[in-house]
């Protein structure tokens, strides 16, 4: 007799779970169709005209009868421009008054590259349509509808791309409203196009652009490929398995490469990828990629370390990999992984399984969770492009190499060595990368030194300091971990080798959050925990811990009388105070959009085009909210959130087990390791605070490589507890000097 699996298991691996995969994912691509602009329309929109008075179903221009402006205004059928006041900062440029009748209430805009903002009361309260920032008030005082004009990325767009409609109120119910609109500058501009009455969205559509079939918001349809793909994983990756396993009775087509093999085809891969970066010669780049490949197939930890080594490098650094077209690295390494991945599995033989061994998985399913939730939020944005970018580059890619770790770290010959020697790769990646920025400050080399409050910042290939400082926050924790518990002999001298140009370029970034947060929460983890579970009445760490942070200290006394060490508490002016009011635009941002967030890659447009204060002009182009909390909020919305606080927790969960796991092995260096990458993460987290903690690629990575070597290792140490591991698996002779395993 047939037994039909029940439950939620059986449901999972059963055929009515696929079908009804692939109906969510049918439904899902349909409704996508229904909603996508995708047919011209040339009859759609409405047609401002004069009106003489402003009711329902009414789209008036603004030299309409019922409108009051104050003196000065040029008011014609195209539109209405302001007067430039005598003190623009302190009295607005113009004010209009209106009365409607009706029920919501639309504003055709015409954001540019200028900058204006205007305030809109109705019946004397906040225009309940527009943010409401609490303490940002109009001239009289008043709590007001906010919203700024400003959006460079539309200049050469024409009038119809240009201009927007906007609803700002919208009433229980219909009657009779008075408005006042106070306009802040944007004088010669014509901001103002007309206005509209308990007109649909739809009918507001662009003339002369495409229309969807239905009027409708796009996240449903992303929902259901999001549900159907998950229903559908499972079984696809079942087939993915079956696919790639070899056929009975073949043997190891490619043989096991020995360490010279591998060190040689590395050292010429190195030399031709240098190289042709440096000359720009695409086939010498091609050729290095090209044998670096055949190292990865015959050791796939060694396209690893590459990669990571390349990480703080991909962001200024192209590969120039076809004729006139040059690729970005990581989205390279990735695609070359999985290459990788599949070459050695069909070559050398394994199954797969080994990225969902026992616990070592859940990191890669939360981290996909939040992928395809990120991939839901990036439909309906207001810039799709832009939004699809960012998901690709800072989740996809993330989950990728989660996966092509995981499976190096799992399903390697020797994965103590292997892990050896990728975190050897990542530390030695970001000693080079900060030694360029430390170059800068004796040389005149452009790019790696920015001048800001009396200091010079090191910045090496990035485009601002504080990115190197959160690199550095991660591999310094990291090396100063292994030089201060995990080092003994020639391994301590590699470390401290590697931990000099980190720590002073680290350092001379003279940012705050490093200085003020990611030290203390590193030194505290450093000391609390090596001491704690490592130290067992051993002082000499603490001694070199403690005497490393004093020489940091009066290597930044010099600069103490500085103007940027000066205000380092100043909220009133400077940094501190824009800070302040970027957080009270982003908090109203997340509310406003507490459920999908403004999509990936739009915090900037969202910000400088609606939220951004009056008082914080000087700096409009930020991309993120420099809050961990407040960027996973604004970009992804309340289920982003909860996404990306269990990915966060999880990760550190399991670092804090693999710490207390291996707290006994200290002759191996193990827990130097696990002491380091809690650091790390413990001041990626105090950094994120007031900054970026994740959402740049290599941020991301980082995050992505110390969550998975702590996954990799917990599963060992349970497998090791099982008496599953072989000596054949981990060569007893594989780590004879005690360096990290």
């Amino acid at each position: 007799m047939r037994v039909h699996p029940v439950g939620v298991s059986g449901f999972l691996h059963g055929n009515r779970c696929r079908l009804v995969g692939w109906l969510a994912v049918a439904g899902g691509l349909f409704w996508l169709l229904l909603v996508w602009p995708m047919w011209p329309c040339t009859s759609c929109g409405v047609h401002p005209a004069s009106a003489t008075a402003l009711r329902s179903g009414v789209v008036a221009t603004l030299d309409s009868a019922p409108f009051a402006y104050s003196p000065g205004w040029q008011v014609s059928r195209e539109g209405a421009s302001p007067p430039e006041p005598a003190a623009p900062w302190a009295t607005p440029a113009g004010v209009l008054r209106f009365e409607y009748t009706g029920q919501s209430l639309w504003l055709q805009l015409a954001p540019g590259d200028y900058w204006a903002y205007l305030y809109v009361t109705v019946d004397g309260l906040p225009a309940n349509r527009l943010a409401q920032i609490a303490g940002n008030v109009d001239s009289q005082g008043v709590p007001a509808g906010y919203r700024t004009l400003l959006a460079p990325e539309t200049v050469g767009w024409d009038e119809v791309q240009r201009t927007v409609w906007v609803e700002i109120h919208r009433a229980a119910q219909a009657g009779v409203h008075v408005v006042r609109l106070e306009l802040w500058r944007g004088w010669g501009q014509q901001p103002l196009r007309a206005v509209a009455v308990d007109v649909p969205s739809s009918q507001l559509y662009p003339g002369n652009l495409f229309r969807p079939a239905l009027w409708a918001p796009r996240w449903p349809g992303a929902l259901l490929l999001f549900a159907g793909g998950w229903l559908l994983g499972p079984a696809g990756w079942r087939w993915l398995v079956r696919r790639l396993r070899r056929p009975a009775g073949w043997g190891k087509i490619l043989p096991a490469g020995s360490k010279a093999s591998v060190w040689a085809l590395m050292a010429c891969a190195t030399l031709l990828l240098v190289g042709g970066v440096l000359t720009g010669h695409w086939l010498v780049v091609a050729g290095g990629l090209v044998l670096l490949g055949c190292a990865g197939l015959l050791r796939p930890a060694s396209w690893v370390a590459a990669l990571v080594f390349a990480l703080p490098f991909a962001y200024a650094v192209k590969l120039p990999v076809f004729p006139g077209r040059s690729l970005d690295i990581l989205d390279v390494g990735v695609v070359g992984g999985v290459a990788v991945w599949a070459g050695h599995t069909l070559l050398r033989g394994g199954t797969g399984r080994e990225l969902w061994a026992g616990g070592s998985s859940r990191p890669i399913v939360l981290l996909a969770g939040l992928a395809s939730w990120a991939l839901v939020a990036s439909v309906d944005t207001r810039y799709p492009e832009l939004a699809l970018r960012e998901w690709r580059t800072l989740f996809l890619n993330a989950l990728l190499f989660a996966m092509l770790l995981q499976w190096v770290l799992s399903a390697a010959e020797r994965p103590d060595a292997d892990r050896r020697w990728i975190v050897g790769s990542w530390l030695a990646g970001a000693a080079v990368f900060a030694s360029i920025g430390v170059a800068g400050l004796f040389s005149d080399l452009p790019g790696l030194i920015s001048a800001a409050e009396g200091v010079r910042r090191v910045q090496s290939l990035y485009d601002s300091a504080n990115n190197l400082a959160l690199y550095l926050d991660r591999t310094l924790a990291v090396t100063l971990a292994l030089l201060v518990w995990g080092g003994s002999g020639r391994a301590r001298w590699v470390w401290g080798v590697l931990a000099v140009p980190q720590a002073l370029a680290w350092l001379f970034t003279f940012s705050k959050g490093a200085l003020l947060l990611a030290a203390p929460a590193q030194l505290a983890v450093l000391g609390g925990a090596g001491l704690w579970l490592l130290g067992r009445g051993r002082r000499g760490p603490l001694v070199l811990l403690g005497g490393l942070a004093i020489v940091g200290l009066l290597l930044l006394v010099p600069f103490a009388a500085t103007e940027r060490f000066q205000r380092l508490f100043d909220f009133e002016q400077g940094t501190g105070f824009l800070r302040i009011q970027l957080w009270r635009s982003s908090w109203q941002m997340a509310l406003d959009h507490w459920w999908l967030g403004v999509g990936p890659d739009h915090f900037l447009y969202t910000y400088r085009s609606v939220y951004l204060l009056p008082s914080a002009w000087q700096e409009p182009n930020l991309n993120h909210p420099h809050n961990l909390l407040l960027d996973w909020w604004t970009r992804l919305g309340l289920v982003g959130l909860g996404l990306g606080g269990v990915w966060l927790a999880a990760g550190m969960g399991q670092l804090g087990r693999w710490l207390r796991a291996t707290a006994s092995e200290r002759s191996t260096g193990e827990p130097a390791l696990a002491v380091g990458c809690l650091a790390a993460a413990a001041a990626g987290l105090a950094h994120g605070l007031i900054d970026a903690s994740y959402a740049l690629p290599d941020l991301m990575w980082s995050w992505v490589l110390l969550f998975g070597l702590g996954s990799a290792a917990l599963e060992r140490c349970c497998q090791k507890d099982r008496g599953v591991l072989s000596s054949d698996v981990v060569p007893a002779n594989d780590n004879p000097r005690g360096m990290v395993a």
